[in-house]
């Protein structure tokens, strides 16, 4: 199942911060969207979320459903994913407490509710042991890395199709970080479309299928990650400097 988003502008209420950014990514694939802070990178992601709060046109489909009228709920119980940025879980709550709020949209209609989520939580548990271990252990006390694990662990409780990360390195020590980027081909490996936004460029490209620049709300570039290959090229690119040999994006206003 595809995740399209198609010519998508909007901002926050007079503030246009999208102007006509499309984006797109296969199942058992990962797109990665680089750009400098501030280029719309996570108003992209909300946008496809429904939480941008303006969204003056464009369009954004799961598959065949188109999300533009739904809920972020709706969205959730279509088959799509959002981790924000910043290891948002419930600090106060237990790992399993966090892992069932994450369950309140599993839908397995064969079975009953609390089988529905027994089997979402072994599954959960399956993709990261060290949550099974930690089960009981309040969220707040876990360290960074397990807490974007139990992030990404809990966005996942109700078998999505496709999932959005906002930067999942953030804040990571090298070596955890390196985890997440594996967690993160994991998921690519069972067949999820991940769109993934990220700043840390060469660990992202290594597991990217496909690479989306965007740069003042714009789509600068775009292409498979061979396009991006030469290191010294991204950098140019992704500090604004230029962006020699990559496929342009067509400007909306030219159409």
């Amino acid at each position: 199942m595809m995740l399209t988003v198609d010519s998508v502008a909007g901002g926050y209420g007079d503030i246009q911060v999208l102007w006509g950014v499309s984006a797109s990514v296969e199942a058992g694939h990962v797109t990665v969207i680089l750009g400098r802070n501030g280029a719309g990178k996570t108003s992209l992601l909300n946008a496809v979320a429904g939480f941008l709060p303006t969204v003056r046109s464009g369009q954004v489909r799961l598959g065949d459903l188109e999300l533009g009228r739904l809920t972020p709920f709706e969205r959730v119980r279509a088959g799509l994913a959002y981790v924000q940025e910043g290891k948002r879980v419930f600090h106060r709550r237990t790992v399993e407490e966090n892992l069932l709020l994450g369950g309140y949209t599993v839908k397995r209609p064969f079975l009953r509710r609390g089988q529905r989520l027994q089997t979402a939580l072994d599954r959960a548990y399956e993709r990261f042991p060290i949550l099974a271990d930690r089960r009981k252990m309040v969220a707040g006390r876990l360290s960074g890395g397990q807490q974007q694990m139990l992030a990404i662990a809990q966005a996942l409780i109700p078998e999505p199709t496709a999932v959005m990360l906002d930067e999942p390195s953030a804040g990571l020590a090298p070596a955890i970080a390196k985890e997440v980027f594996a967690m993160v081909e994991g998921l690519k490996r069972e067949g999820l479309a991940v769109l993934l936004v990220e700043q840390v460029v060469d660990n992202a490209l290594a597991i990217a299928d496909d690479v989306i620049v965007i740069e003042a709300g714009r789509v600068a570039a775009s292409g498979p990650v061979s396009d991006f290959d030469d290191t010294a090229m991204v950098r140019d690119l992704y500090l604004g400097r230029g962006s020699a040999g990559l496929r342009q994006a067509p400007d909306p206003s030219d159409r």
